[in-house]
C-alpha cells in the first residue's frame, strides 16, 4: 500500500470539492435569486452544474482503484449495519444519484425557482452527510491518533468549503470580466466562505502541530506532516494565497480567466497535497493496524 493512497486523495478531494460548489451555489441562489432570473446568469450555473457533475463522478470513479478487485466494489455495500466503509459506499452511490438529478434539473428540464431551490438544499444536505460518513471511516480507527479526531470531520468539510467557495468565486469573477461596470457583482458571502474555510484550516493544522508536545504514534504523525514540503505549499496557497484571493474579490471581483485557472490550480493542488499529508501521517508508521 502507498502511504499517500492517491485514489483516496483523488476520491475525497474530488467529491468534497463538488460538495462544497454545490453548497455555495445553494447559498447563492438563496441569497440572490437574481441568479435564477437573470438568463446570462443562469446560464453560468447551468453550466457549472455540469462540470460539478462530472467532478463527483471522476472522484467516485477513482476510489474504486483503492480496491483490490475492483469489479467486487458491490460487496462492500453487505455491512451496512456495521461498517462505516459501508455506509460510506452507499453514501456517494446515493450522492451521484442526487447530484446527477440537480444537474439535469439546472441545465435542461427546469426553470422553476421552487424546486431548483429545494433540489439544490437536497444535494448540499447529501454531500455534507457524505463527507462526515466519509470522515468516520478515518474517526473510528482509535488506534491512530491524526485520525481519531473531530479534526479529521473538520478537515473533510475545511477542505469542501475552500474549494467550493473559490470555484464559484473566481467562475464569477471571470464572467463579470464580461460585462459593464454595473453590472460587476460578487455576492460577500463568497469571499466570507473562502475566509472561513481558512479558519477552519488553520485550526486543522496548529491541532496537528500539537502532536509535537505528544508521545507515540502522534508525535511520529506530526514529524512526518511538517517533515514534508507538502505542508509547506498546503500554508502557503491553502491558506495565503486563499486568503489573498478573498480579500482581492471583496474589494474588485473581477479576474481573466488565466489568472483564475492559476489561482483554482494552485488551491486545488495544496488541497490534493493536505490531503496526502493526512493519510502519509499515518500509512508512514509501521504496522498500520
Amino acid at each position: 500500500m502507498s502511504e499517500y493512497e492517491l485514489p483516496l486523495v483523488f476520491f475525497t478531494v474530488f467529491c468534497q470539492w463538488a460538495v462544497g460548489t454545490i453548497v455555495a451555489i445553494t447559498l447563492l441562489i438563496l441569497a440572490q435569486p437574481l441568479w435564477l432570473s437573470d438568463e446570462k446568469r443562469f446560464n453560468v450555473l447551468r453550466k457549472m452544474a455540469v462540470a460539478i457533475l462530472v467532478v463527483n463522478i471522476i472522484g467516485s470513479t477513482l476510489s474504486l482503484l483503492h480496491l483490490g478487485s475492483p469489479t467486487g466494489a458491490y460487496r462492500a455495500i453487505l455491512g451496512i449495519s456495521h461498517s462505516w466503509l459501508s455506509r460510506e459506499v452507499v453514501a456517494f452511490f446515493l450522492l451521484n444519484g442526487v447530484v446527477f438529478i440537480w444537474a439535469a434539473i439546472l441545465f435542461r428540464f427546469n426553470r422553476s425557482r421552487a424546486l431548483i431551490r429545494g433540489v439544490s438544499l437536497l444535494a448540499s444536505l447529501a454531500g455534507l452527510v457524505a463527507i462526515l460518513v466519509s470522515a468516520q471511516v478515518y474517526y473510528q480507527m482509535s488506534s491512530h491518533p491524526l485520525w481519531h479526531s473531530p479534526v479529521t470531520h473538520l478537515s473533510f468539510i475545511a477542505t469542501a468549503l475552500l474549494l467550493g467557495f473559490t470555484t464559484l468565486g473566481l467562475r464569477i469573477s471571470v464572467f463579470n470580466a464580461t460585462q459593464d461596470d454595473k453590472s460587476r457583482q460578487l455576492p460577500t458571502l463568497l469571499p466570507t466562505g473562502i475566509l472561513l474555510a481558512v479558519a477552519l484550516m488553520l485550526v486543522v493544522i496548529l491541532s496537528y502541530s500539537a502532536g509535537f508536545s505528544a508521545q507515540g504514534k502522534m508525535l511520529a504523525s506530526a514529524i512526518a506532516l511538517f517533515g514534508s514540503g507538502l505542508m509547506g505549499w498546503l500554508i502557503f496557497a491553502g491558506l495565503i494565497v486563499a486568503t489573498g484571493l478573498a480579500t482581492y474579490l471583496y474589494r474588485r471581483p473581477v479576474l481573466s480567466t488565466g489568472v483564475a485557472s492559476v489561482l483554482m490550480l494552485a488551491l486545488l493542488s495544496a488541497s490534493l497535497g493536505g490531503r496526502m499529508l493526512f493519510y502519509s501521517g499515518v500509512m508512514s508508521q509501521y504496522p498500520w493496524f
